[in-house]
């Protein structure tokens, strides 16, 4: 029961991965972005349509000044961007934290419920036998 719940688990978590991220995956575009300082703050800047864009980062980019990153953003709102990582654009922390905890409270409550049945109705479901029925009997 376990291991199929965590197959089944994955694979439809997996399968809303892609239809949930924002900026939309299947719509956005992928640009490079220059890492730069300006007041104490990190930003990545980048091009769309003749216009700068500006993307905050946090400091712990500001070792990369003057690198190229890659950010993903939709034409239609090009000043919300999102960095093209696997960690933060895939896979956010609080949406693991929450898919996993509801994941492992409903596997704990089925398990729960299923593990230990009582003696009467395990001794009723080894008692039943099927009623042998014609074919075309209902």
């Amino acid at each position: 029961m376990i291991k199929s719940s965590i197959i089944l688990f994955v694979t439809c978590f997996l399968l809303y991965l892609p239809f949930s991220r924002e900026p939309d995956y299947f719509d956005s575009e992928i640009t490079p972005a220059t890492i730069i300082a300006q007041h104490d703050s990190v930003w990545a800047i980048y091009h769309e349509l003749g216009k700068d864009y500006k993307f905050l980062l946090n400091n712990s980019y500001r070792s990369q000044l003057g690198q190229s990153i890659e950010l993903r953003y939709e034409l239609r709102n090009p000043q919300k961007a999102v960095i093209n990582k696997a960690w933060g654009y895939w896979f956010i922390a609080k949406e693991m934290g929450w898919s996993f905890g509801v994941f492992a409270i409903l596997l704990g409550v089925a398990f729960a419920t299923t593990h230990q049945p009582d003696p009467s109705a395990l001794a009723e479901q080894l008692a039943y036998k099927k009623e042998n029925k014609g074919k075309y009997q209902q």
